[in-house]
């Protein structure tokens, strides 16, 4: 026996065609899914003469077929392939013709890397030609400071890193840590607030942001407009170490002095106390040098007065004077060198006081027991050449009161037998009658021929003359 349906039924139904469906269903979901974004992996990527692009976008699970129209894909800013992982805003429609879905897409960014590099680009940009990145307006790092502004988490490797470093090259600075969030949406905020709070405590010389190393998205955070405002306005300069030496944030651009990992930024903001005491010792043993070679050289030029000084005057007084000074220069030695190991004792005394005290004190009290000693050094100079100057113009006054000068100031005179020569006649027997001879008086001279000479010597002349005055 047939079955039959009944007439009800069959009376009631309504039959579609397959166009009225697709049509429903176009309509249907162009109302529901008029605005999309979409997240995928492009694959099936076609080109046709038309200038039209055809792709799937597909993720681990499924796919879905997307078309974007000439005038849309031209706008893209990059090469579009098989693979890239993109953002796209589209719309829901069937395709009428197969009865597929499909995605109309008119605009396409990448997703990930390339969309946030682009993002790093544009304030880069923006801030470059606001002058945040100008040289002129960053702030000198100090060399010595006193105390140093940590930001960053204490729960990375970066702040150890940094203070093991820290401490190793410049223990005596005082320290003071603002734990922050260094990744995510608060982050930024967060850095903005420390930045903001360690100028006003106003206590710090140098603020140090730093983090480690990670992806773009990882360090965003410091990719932050109103961040890179922040760091521009601080009134303390701030030195950044943040990620790796390839890395590359704005608030990097921003900062006074970049860093390229934490540890640097310790290097650059914490002298080596070690260094530091080396160059002391050094610029002690300069000065030392330095004295030594003075001296000399007045021992020298005074060598050199000694040299003129004997045409006219006895070698043995010149001796005597050489020897002086060769004493001056021995005493003058032993002292510097008794002056360098007193130093050199407060020198290693101070460094063993180092670790307490603040290195920028240590340098001052150096420099100024230098300065003493140097003091000291041409003090003992200048009353040595004092003495030596007085003796020499004792013995020049010596020289001059038994200088044949004064003897014919006294009434004697010399006789040379022709004028201008060198020859002093000391003797009646040099002469003969007839002999041009020039006297020599205490003012001018006198040209004479002689008429007669006899062996006559004056004291007996002088006898004569007193018997026949008897």
């Amino acid at each position: 026996m047939n079955e039959q349906f009944p007439n009800e039924l069959t009376d009631a139904r309504e039959v579609c065609s397959v166009s009225e469906i697709n049509q429903r269903l176009k309509q249907t979901i162009a109302k529901q899914f008029s605005l999309l974004w979409v997240e995928g992996e492009i694959s099936n990527l076609a080109r046709p003469a038309s200038g039209h692009i055809y792709f799937s976008l597909k993720d681990s699970n499924a796919q879905l077929r997307c078309v974007m129209f000439r005038s849309q894909n031209s706008r893209v800013p990059f090469e579009i392939s098989n693979g890239l992982q993109v953002i796209v805003r589209a719309s829901a429609s069937i395709y009428e013709a197969r009865g597929d879905l499909q995605l109309i897409v008119d605009s396409m960014e990448e997703a990930g890397f390339g969309a946030l590099q682009r993002q790093f680009e544009a304030l880069k940009k923006k801030l470059f030609q606001a002058g945040l990145f100008d040289q002129d307006r960053k702030k000198p790092i100090p060399q010595y400071p006193d105390h140093i502004a940590i930001i960053t988490s204490t729960s990375g490797a970066a702040v150890k890193d940094y203070l093991n470093v820290a401490q190793r090259r410049y223990p005596s600075c005082k320290k003071t840590l603002f734990s922050v969030s260094v990744q995510g949406d608060q982050a930024a905020e967060q850095i903005c607030g420390a930045i903001k709070a360690a100028n006003k405590q106003s206590q710090a010389d140098v603020i140090v942001l730093i983090r480690g190393g990670g992806s773009i998205e990882d360090l965003w955070c410091f990719n932050d407009e109103n961040l890179a405002h922040v760091i521009a306005t601080s009134k303390i300069p701030i030195v950044t170490g943040i990620g790796h030496e390839i890395d590359y944030t704005i608030a990097d651009f921003v900062a006074d002095l970049r860093a390229p990992t934490p540890s640097v930024a310790a290097e650059l903001t914490c002298p080596d106390a070690n260094a530091l005491l080396s160059s002391l010792s050094y610029l002690q043993q300069v000065l030392t040098r330095t004295s030594i070679e003075l001296v000399q050289k007045l021992a020298q030029r005074t060598d050199w007065l000694s040299q003129r000084l004997q045409r006219n005057h006895p070698s043995v007084i010149i001796e005597l004077q050489k020897q002086s000074l060769n004493g001056l220069l021995n005493r003058l030695q032993k002292g510097t060198q008794s002056y360098t190991k007193e130093n050199l004792y407060k020198f290693h005394t101070l460094r063993q006081r180092h670790l307490h005290q603040s290195p920028q004190s240590l340098v001052k009290l150096q420099q100024a027991d230098i300065s003493k000693l140097n003091q000291r050094l041409q003090r003992a100079i200048y009353n040595q050449l004092e003495q030596r100057s007085h003796k020499f113009q004792l013995y020049t006054t010596t020289m001059q009161a038994v200088s044949p000068l004064n003897t014919l100031q006294r009434g004697y005179s010399i006789t040379t037998k022709k004028q201008l020569s060198k020859q002093v006649i000391t003797n009646s027997r040099q002469l003969k009658q007839g002999d041009q001879i020039t006297t020599y008086l205490a003012k001018g001279e006198v040209v004479s021929r002689v008429e007669s000479t006899s062996s006559r010597t004056i004291i007996k002349s002088l006898s004569d003359s007193e018997s026949s005055d008897q």
